[in-house]
């Protein structure tokens, strides 16, 4: 008498022994369903891609602890979809992945407020003055909410550098807007 073994125990065998096109099926059959529930978490794509990736990749290399026994291969393969989500949410790359954005939106910004209160004040001729290393330092912390250490990161440049060159265009800006008032 022969046992008949039903679709999905004969996928996750051939995942076992590492079969490529099972995980090509696996693959088509379930991206999806797992992406939906990666961004539903995360709610941006770019991570969210990035995660699935990783989910697959953690799903190919730790088949060997799937058992059918404690439930469905969907239900393995969704909690390892939502721990990955939750812990690329936690993770810092995700929590700076919107100060990372391109800033020419904000530094138009400074360059783009001429009909409003800071022509009153002068403050669109003084940052016209400044200086783009100014700008981006300003836009960088102030606006996007960088630290002065992530900043230091990410623009390859010292801490101590970012706190003086930061300190140096705020009393620059003061300084030209005192001299306005006088």
């Amino acid at each position: 008498m022969t046992k008949s073994i039903d679709f999905n125990t004969l996928l996750v065998k051939r995942l076992k022994n590492k079969d490529v096109t099972a995980m090509d099926y696996l693959y088509e059959h379930y991206s999806d369903a797992l992406y939906g529930i990666i961004y539903r978490t995360l709610h941006h794509t770019e991570i969210a891609e990035e995660t699935l990736h990783d989910v697959f990749i953690k799903i190919w290399n730790q088949i060997e602890s799937y058992d059918a026994s404690k439930g469905t291969l969907f239900t393995w393969m969704y909690r390892i979809a939502r721990n990955r989500a939750i812990d690329a949410r936690r993770s810092k790359d995700f929590k700076t992945a919107d100060k990372s954005d391109d800033i020419t939106g904000f530094v138009d910004m400074f360059e783009s407020s001429s009909n409003s209160e800071e022509d009153y004040i002068g403050l669109s001729a003084v940052l016209s003055e400044i200086g783009e290393m100014c700008k981006k330092l300003i836009q960088l912390n102030f606006f996007m909410g960088y630290s002065h250490a992530e900043i230091s990161k990410n623009e390859d440049m010292a801490l101590g550098t970012v706190k003086t060159r930061l300190r140096n265009c705020l009393k620059d800006i003061k300084l030209k807007l005192s001299k306005d008032f006088e």
